[in-house]
């Protein structure tokens, strides 16, 4: 049973669109996929089905600022990054009753009272941009706050930012982790860098880029984001041996 996991890591993630997209057309089909913060984000385009098109509907964002005077009643703060991620949210989810997909996605939040890791389920959520949304939401940077039945969320990455074991819970024996960083290590939560990717019970194998990405966590840069994505199809690739 397979399992596939995404890193958070704002804009960079624009590398795992890419790799998204080639597992996809090289025919891997993950049971669960799993993420937190952006990682959660593509995790729910793969399980819509959507895995070929998110280089698409990250292009989509290519040159925009994460700041705006437009918005800013709706976001509720001068960065524009509520309004972004929900819009992107529904172009790549609507019309997709994620409830009904074959492949369950689990996007991983902190509740905010405690700090405790929440893991909502595809399978479960009637609506799964709330939980989505949460699993982003960073103080400052987005001015909406997210309340999943009452609870308050932030930011998955502050307790479990590549939650390969989350998959392992699902019965995941097989998972691809997909990082950042060149030499396929990841953030697991703040403070503890240069985290190897293991689970218990399950043989993980690490999807990374050959070199250090150009884009920046906050960087909607549209030359950058074009040559993470490529980068991500690169690994992609590499990773089915072809």
């Amino acid at each position: 049973m397979l399992g596939l996991a995404f890193e958070g890591c704002a804009c960079r993630s624009a590398f795992h669109a890419g790799v998204a997209a080639a597992l996809t057309e090289g025919g891997v089909r993950p049971a669960v996929t799993a993420g937190s913060s952006s990682g959660s984000l593509c995790a729910a385009g793969v399980a819509a089905g959507r895995g070929a098109e998110l280089p698409v509907i990250w292009r989509s964002l290519a040159g925009r600022r994460i700041w705006s005077l437009r918005r800013l009643m709706w976001n509720r703060s001068i960065f524009d990054m509520s309004w972004l991620v929900r819009k992107a949210l529904e172009a790549s989810l609507q019309g997709v009753d994620l409830r009904a997909q074959p492949v369950e996605a689990l996007a991983v939040a902190t509740r905010a009272r405690d700090l405790e890791t929440v893991v909502y389920s595809s399978r479960e959520e009637p609506d799964f941009i709330a939980p989505l949304l949460g699993s982003c939401f960073f103080p400052v940077l987005y001015g909406r706050t997210v309340r999943v039945r009452g609870e308050l969320l932030v930011d998955g990455g502050l307790t479990d930012n590549l939650p390969v074991e989350r998959l392992v819970e699902r019965g995941c024996d097989e998972v691809i982790a997909v990082v950042t960083q060149p030499d396929g290590t990841a953030l697991k939560r703040p403070g503890r860098r240069g985290w190897r990717p293991q689970a218990r019970g399950a043989r993980v194998h690490v999807v990374h880029p050959r070199r250090r990405l150009e884009i920046g966590s906050w960087d909607l840069d549209g030359g950058r984001i074009g040559r993470a994505m490529e980068e991500g199809w690169a690994a992609g690739r590499a990773f089915l041996g072809s």
